[in-house]
């Protein structure tokens, strides 16, 4: 039974068959070094400074010229009117389709009326029935909203002073 975990077994590897070893090359002999660098610097930044002489100012030059330079660039950059390409070809089945229209949110809300004023929404319905006119309750209702949006205020004021007021909220049970 052999675990899935353990490692394979490995067969031992056959042993290198060995070449006669080449006679080393001559040495070169080293040069002493120069007394001058015998004393080199004991940090990184002193070796950085003898090796590069940097001044300071010349750096503060460097960056001005730069940022000069970045700012004509710019205003060359600002001074182009870019002109909006003109329409590829344009495939016809996609130029063909007119343009979606947005469906208004709708809003669901519930209001309380008498039944009086209720049954008159029936009666109104029958009525364009009759003039050959199908109607739905919500439609009969935002033709109203319509109608007396269309008043002027002295009309408005008159018509909602005869809606007599109710109390509103549920009614309690009895």
């Amino acid at each position: 039974m052999t675990d899935s975990k353990q490692a394979p077994k490995r067969q031992p590897a056959k042993p290198a068959t060995r070449q006669p070893a080449a006679k080393p090359a001559a040495k070169p002999v080293a040069k002493p070094a120069p007394a001058a660098k015998a004393a080199a610097p004991a940090t990184v930044a002193a070796t950085v400074r003898a090796r590069s002489p940097r001044k300071a100012p010349a750096v503060a030059e460097t960056v001005a010229r730069h940022q000069k330079e970045l700012a004509a660039a710019l205003e060359k950059a600002e001074a182009i009117s870019y002109e909006p390409a003109p329409a590829a070809k344009a495939k016809p089945a996609k130029a063909s389709k007119p343009a979606k229209v947005k469906k208004a949110k709708l809003v669901r809300d519930s209001y309380a009326m008498p039944e009086a004023e209720y049954a008159q929404i029936a009666v109104l319905k029958k009525r364009l029935g009759a003039l050959g006119s199908e109607i739905k309750k919500s439609e009969l209702l935002r033709a109203g909203i319509a109608a007396l949006a269309a008043l002027n205020d002295t009309e408005l004021k008159a018509v909602t002073d005869r809606v007599e007021r109710i109390k509103t909220g549920r009614p309690s049970k009895k």
